[in-house]
């Protein structure tokens, strides 16, 4: 329980900036907004008592009769404050007309079930009397012992014959701290003294920070660090001449030094000039994992274009739609992988599987800061992938950094076992190189085996390497602590990145090995990573949520967490998450639309872009931030991004079938090792009626989509449930068998 009152004067000269509005209305529209803005929500139910007494008869009647009833609150973000307490009021005044309707009939004439989601959230009311009572030769005053539990918030609106208004405010306690309803308080009292200073503020306008929040904020993202205006190729041409006798690239079959690996970047850079390719230009790649792999990424990056990974396991159907897209200059493949491609109609490809010779050529260096350095295709809501450009700047960026923050040295081995359409395997590719550690290929698939990595990692002495969250499960699932002794003894550090990191999957980590574990945070449209933080030690036994934070801004990056009105959020309170700086994105491959919607203008730096990330998060009290999910219908599985939009488009062009859904979901609970445990199930309802194909149609779809794309499980249906909005009802959607 917690006694407020409005700071001295400012709700009574708020009051007379207003004076057709009525005080209560006045206070109610000021406690309505400071508790959608802190719920991050234009619209929700509060709500409100009435004290059921019409009659003359029921308002001398002795007993506790009060009604508490939804009060639908919705914000504009354009509004002004009276605007909204008259609204409020004349919502009021219709609802008072039926303060006799019980609650909980109102629960069973909508057909909830008892339990489910309440009616509202926090209950407010108004008391436009005084504490004191004036009885005849008595002093007397009132005084509350207890109202009965509080299942969220309660609020008591006191508006005073002097102007003043206090406030009294009833929390649960197991959802809510004293520290938390302090800050929240001053929060409510700062908002009154805004629109006293201010009445013409619009509702969107108003502030929720605190002042210190502001500079903690303004502090964390302070990241300005100067950095060289370099390219990829720069970078590890520097390195090579400082170290050209290191190892510094090896698969099963090949071994090459620095000067060797040069050499060879260098010789394949004019094989792609003779092929034509120009600086600017794209070059797709279409190779299984192997140093040639490694070495046709640099020199396609020596050569000043941009590489286009083609992840060999993906269909036929997707791989060719991401040509049609990308228009690449020429494709480099191997010869077993060539009949996948010779349909394209003017395609150039490089057959490359072995060591090219060598010469004294000199290095092309044509590649510059301000050029694309590569193109990853994600999954698209539309139903067709959509490629990210990344500009060198960026990932040179983002290197440098993780280069400063977890410093490699010539005694480091990175094991390279991403797939290159996945954005985590640009660091694999080149980190190394500009610090003279060692990178070594795993072999092709072997990345889905625990097994065979426990072997990879201790035949070469990894010391570096990554795994999405699901894989780390797996992987510790299959060691014991005397495989972990000897398979992980050489690891030095352990990155993760892909999909929320659980808190027990650490500290089982932890209780294995020796080797740190580090969460990092970033979608494909900012260069891989843009925050950090350590996932063991002391930061790890101090996390209490069940997923580690996403952390800290990287260089020259920041971080936003906005509200519906594009207003920052205060600490605790969930937010639209947006990213800013250096790394962003140049864009979506030939998609301007989806570019403008998606990289918009920063609201607090005039000229500078800022990418909508999709991604529901928090502030901590630390400064860390906290994901808490996702906005809209994407996922990650395994790593990789899923947007179920792009499942169905596919599923409805299967024959026969009239609509069609995805859905992820944990079906099999064997399966939850630890990580995300959840699986794609594809709902399908036939247009003629009849039984479907379920295996045939499952095969239909491998030929279109990636594997991991892939509904695990199909199910018919005589329809796909429906809300009584007429939405999906995912929820009613039947787990398989």
């Amino acid at each position: 329980r917690m006694k407020l009152s409005a700071p001295e004067g400012a709700f009574r000269q708020l009051a007379a900036h207003m004076p057709e509005i009525p005080r209560a209305d006045l206070a109610l529209a000021l406690v309505t907004l400071w508790l959608g803005r802190l719920c991050g929500r234009m619209d929700y139910a509060a709500g409100f008592i009435f004290m059921r007494r019409m009659g003359s008869a029921a308002l001398t009647a002795t007993g506790p009769v009060l009604n508490v009833l939804p009060l639908a609150i919705n914000l504009h973000a354009t509004e002004d404050l009276p605007t909204l307490a008259k609204r409020l009021a004349a919502q009021l005044k219709k609802m008072r007309r039926h303060q006799r309707y019980d609650a909980e009939q109102i629960v069973r004439d909508s057909g909830r079930a008892a339990g489910e989601t309440p009616l509202f959230g926090p209950v407010l009311n108004i008391k436009v009397f005084d504490y004191y009572l004036d009885l005849p030769g008595i002093q007397a005053q009132t005084h509350t012992l207890a109202t009965g539990p509080v299942n969220d918030l309660e609020l008591a609106l006191f508006p005073d014959e002097n102007g003043g208004l206090d406030i009294e405010l009833l929390a649960n306690a197991q959802r809510y701290d004293d520290a938390t309803l302090s800050r929240h308080a001053l929060r409510l009292m700062a908002l009154i003294t805004q629109f006293a200073d201010n009445p013409a503020l619009r509702c969107g306008d108003a502030q929720m920070l605190l002042a210190e929040e502001q500079t903690q904020l303004t502090h964390l993202n302070n990241t300005a660090v100067t950095i060289p205006a370099a390219t990829l190729s720069d970078l590890v041409a520097q390195q090579a001449q400082k170290t050209p006798e290191a190892s510094a690239l090896a698969d099963a079959h090949y071994h090459f030094t620095y000067r060797e690996m040069r050499e060879q970047v260098v010789a394949l850079a004019y094989a792609l000039r003779e092929r034509g390719v120009q600086p600017g230009d794209s070059v797709a790649v279409a190779l299984p994992r192997s140093v040639f792999l490694t070495l046709a990424l640099h020199g396609i990056v020596e050569a000043g274009a941009a590489w286009l990974p083609l992840d060999t396991g993906y269909p036929d159907d997707r791989l060719r739609m991401m040509l049609e897209d990308a228009q690449p200059k020429l494709l480099i493949t191997t010869q077993a992988q060539l009949a996948r491609f010779h349909d394209i109609p003017g395609m150039e490809y490089l057959c490359y599987s072995q060591p090219l010779p060598v010469s004294d050529a000199t290095p092309l260096g044509l590649s510059l800061p301000h050029h694309t350095a590569y193109i990853i295709f994600t999954s698209g809501s539309t139903g067709r992938p959509k490629g990210v450009m990344v500009g060198q700047t960026a990932i040179v960026n983002r290197l440098l950094w993780m280069q400063d923050h977890y410093p490699l040295t010539a005694d480091d081995v990175v094991a390279q076992k991403t797939p290159c359409s996945f954005d985590v395997s640009v660091w694999e590719f080149f980190w190394p190189f500009i610090a003279g550690a060692k990178l070594v290929m795993a072999e092709p698939e072997a990345h889905r085996d625990p097994l065979a990595m426990q072997r990879f990692f201790a035949q070469y002495g990894v010391t570096t390497t990554h795994f999405v969250p699901s894989m780390l499960a797996a992987f510790i699932a299959s060691l014991t602590p005397a495989s972990a002794g000897k398979s992980c003894a050489s690891l030095k550090r352990v990155f993760c990145s892909g999909e929320a990191l659980p808190t027990a999957l650490c500290r089982e980590w932890e209780t294995l090995t020796n080797a740190p574990l580090h969460n990092l945070y970033g979608p494909t449209e900012a260069a891989v990573d843009v925050s950090w933080y350590p996932a063991c030690g002391d930061e790890l036994a101090a996390v209490d949520g069940n997923s580690i934070p996403i952390g800290y801004p990287v260089w020259n990056t920041g971080l936003r967490i906005l509200d519906a009105h594009m207003q920052p959020v205060p600490p605790g309170v969930a937010g639209d998450l947006y990213l800013t700086g250096i790394q962003l994105a140049q864009g979506y491959l030939g998609r301007p639309d989806l570019t403008a919607s998606r990289f918009i203008a920063d609201p607090f730096a005039p000229g500078e872009r800022m990418y909508r990330t999709g991604d529901v998060a928090r502030w901590l009290d630390s400064g860390a931030v906290e994901y808490l999910g996702r906005s809209d219908d994407q996922l990650k599985i395994r790593g990789q991004r899923i947007e179920l939009g792009e499942i169905d488009r596919v599923m409805q062009t299967l024959p026969d079938v009239e609509q069609a859904v995805a859905h992820a979901c944990v079906f099999n609970q064997a399966a939850a090792t630890g990580g995300d445990a959840r699986q794609l199930v594809g709902y399908l309802v036939s247009h003629s009626g009849l039984p479907l194909d379920l295996p045939a149609l499952q095969e239909k779809l491998r030929q279109k989509l990636p594997a991991h794309m892939v509904p695990v499980v199909l199910l018919q249906l005589a329809g796909l449930p429906l809300s009584a909005n007429g939405k999906l009802d995912r929820k009613a959607l039947p787990l398989p068998d």
